[in-house]
């Protein structure tokens, strides 16, 4: 009875022992978006930039390198973007790892339950190099800015990216990381379930032991048995 207990105890709490899942995201056009028209697309990177993989690097047209790109023109200010791209977070997401990179720089947003309008997670840098921002957030190797951050799990939460041209050229964003998520309440509802009928498997089991005392305890009434025999025979 003790044994039986103690595993029905192990099968409720199975969905909390269960460990937080996760997920990967990244610049791969899934759940994107931008403000200028709306559909992210891949660029050919310039040579000097950085790599990330799996994830590429995007834009809102093709303003890379190579054959027919375009240049768009330097941005007007630090509060006006040459575009804003928008990444939604996996569902559940409670806490974030990142790193970005862009040509020529970006500044990083939070936009969830808690901050609706937005929590700068990292302003844009307006030092230059010759290829882009000198320095996190910039386009070469070394240059990736790395974030990690909580986020309000309940409800949708997004990043912002803001990203500036500086000194004309190529232009694009690039970015990647992990999000750890809380099962999801479907996954919870079936871990419930399964364990429900675990131990209801169990205490039926238990009941039909008690029940029958013969098959549990057989080898009780033998040895009387067999003593009065041996009394008999004497």
């Amino acid at each position: 009875m003790k044994r039986t207990l103690m595993l029905s105890a192990a099968c409720l709490c199975l969905p909390v022992a269960l460990p937080a899942a996760t997920v990967s995201f990244g610049s791969d056009l899934v759940n994107e978006t931008n403000s200028v028209t709306g559909v992210n697309v891949t660029i050919q990177p310039h040579p000097a930039w950085a790599s990330l993989t799996p994830w590429q690097w995007i834009s809102y047209a093709d303003t890379g390198a190579g054959a027919g790109a375009i240049s768009p023109p330097n941005s007007p200010g630090m509060k006006r973007p040459n575009a804003s791209f928008y990444e939604l977070l996996p569902d559940s997401a409670y806490f974030i790892r990142l790193t970005v990179f862009a040509d020529d720089t970006a500044a990083v947003y939070l936009i969830d339950q808690d901050h609706p309008s937005g929590l700068l997670l990292a302003p844009a840098n307006w030092r230059q190099d010759g290829a882009c921002a000198a320095g996190p957030i910039g386009c070469q190797p070394g240059e990736g800015l790395l974030l990690e951050f909580a986020v309000n799990r309940f409800g949708p939460a997004l990043l912002r990216f803001d990203v500036f041209q500086r000194g004309r050229g190529p232009f694009g964003l690039l970015y990647g990381g992990q999000a750890d998520v809380l099962h999801t309440p479907e996954e919870a509802t079936v871990l419930l379930v399964a364990a429900g009928l675990l131990w209801l498997w169990l205490w039926r089991r238990g009941r039909k032991t008690a029940d029958n005392p013969l098959r549990a305890k057989p080898a009780q009434g033998t040895a009387p048995q067999t003593q009065r025999r041996e009394a008999l025979n004497f």
